[in-house]
């Protein structure tokens, strides 16, 4: 049996370059990243109309009967996931596709794996 890591396999250390990314699987990666931020952005977007809804409701008691507002608090948070998931879709995927176009051209990210 030969113990010496030079020998068949890959070097410790050595560069390797990204010529080409799986669009699919990127692009699904970064919609799961997005929606996540989406989410949070929606729970701070819910936060400001409800805090809007009500001061608005202090300042004019006869809107009371409009409601509280949690339709909209709950359509902030909703579509903040469904946006943020279909825009980074396509955000990263085209970001992808970019860069498979370019990486044959000027070549591409080069990674030092160990």
């Amino acid at each position: 049996m030969c113990n010496d890591r030079n020998k068949g396999g890959d070097n410790i250390g050595e560069l390797k370059t990204i010529t080409k990314i799986p669009v699919g699987a990127v692009a699904l990666m970064g919609a799961v990243l997005y929606a996540i931020l989406g989410l949070i952005s929606g729970i701070i977007s819910a936060i400001g109309i409800a805090i809007g809804v009500s001061a608005i409701q202090n300042a004019l008691p006869a809107t009371t009967a409009l409601g509280s507002g949690a339709g909209l608090e709950a359509s902030a948070i909703i579509g903040g996931v469904v946006f943020g998931f279909i825009g980074g879709y396509i955000i990263v995927a085209i970001v992808a596709l970019i860069y498979n176009w370019l990486a044959p051209r000027i070549g591409g990210v080069k990674l030092e794996l160990q």
